[in-house]
């Protein structure tokens, strides 16, 4: 069983938790909207089987109350409202011409966690889940020193404008990007958008499809892991 570290990162601040093995690369994962560092903690153990790499999963800044005395965190508020009656509708939200305020902030807290402590390491691999995917999306167009892979699991084009800027002539990276089919939060084609987005911008893409909701089942392990494998 790994043994995971509960930190605090001095330059963003953050809480995150690590698994460390003194290795020379490393995969930071970011969580999605009302969850929390531990929610994607079992990707570790799920996806590093032959433990090559140190681990960091970061609380995002923003506290969500999400009853019964219970709290989630978020790297930038979503309306609730709008979200309910998407889902009961099914007109999906669009996000490629939205970049607010408190994304940008957390994009800039989430890119000082990863510079300094990814300095150390020859490898680097940046990830997430939902909205810890959108963010990941735009980390990839920072100066991040050695990075070398970018894995997004039910993510969606945000601020389309800003990220374009961002990895205009930026060097190519291999990607993988799963989605759920059948996602009633984030829209399968709106997905695509960002798929074609980043290919657009030369990077080497692998989109996994599945018949699934917002989640991570299976198919997409075992295709990370293989992902993984390749690179």
């Amino acid at each position: 069983m790994s043994n995971f570290e509960s930190l605090v990162e001095a330059e963003s601040n953050l809480e995150y938790l690590k698994v460390g093995r003194g290795s020379k690369k490393a995969i930071f994962m970011l969580h999605g909207y009302g969850a929390s560092m531990n929610d994607l903690a079992g990707l570790e153990s799920a996806l590093d089987q032959n433990n090559e790499y140190d681990w960091f999963f970061p609380n995002a800044p923003i506290k969500i109350a999400l009853g019964m005395h219970m709290e989630g965190r978020a790297w930038f508020p979503i309306n609730m409202q709008e979200l309910e009656r998407a889902m009961r509708t099914g007109e999906f939200r669009r996000f490629e011409d939205k970049n607010p305020k408190e994304f940008q902030e957390a994009l800039s807290l989430a890119n000082k966690f990863v510079q300094s402590l990814s300095s150390q390491y020859d490898e680097v691999i940046i990830g997430g889940f939902s909205q810890g995917a959108m963010v990941s999306s735009h980390l990839s167009g920072m100066d991040i020193k050695n990075l070398k892979a970018l894995i997004l699991f039910s993510g969606t084009l945000l601020a389309k404008d800003s990220l374009i800027e961002k990895l205009e002539g930026k060097d190519s990276i291999p990607f993988f990007q799963s989605h759920g089919k059948v996602d009633p939060v984030l829209n399968f084609d709106e997905s695509m958008k960002l798929f074609e987005l980043l290919k657009l911008c030369r990077f080497q893409g692998e989109f996994v499809p599945f018949d699934g909701a917002h989640e991570i089942p299976p198919i997409v392990i075992r295709k990370s892991i293989e992902f993984l494998a390749r690179i």
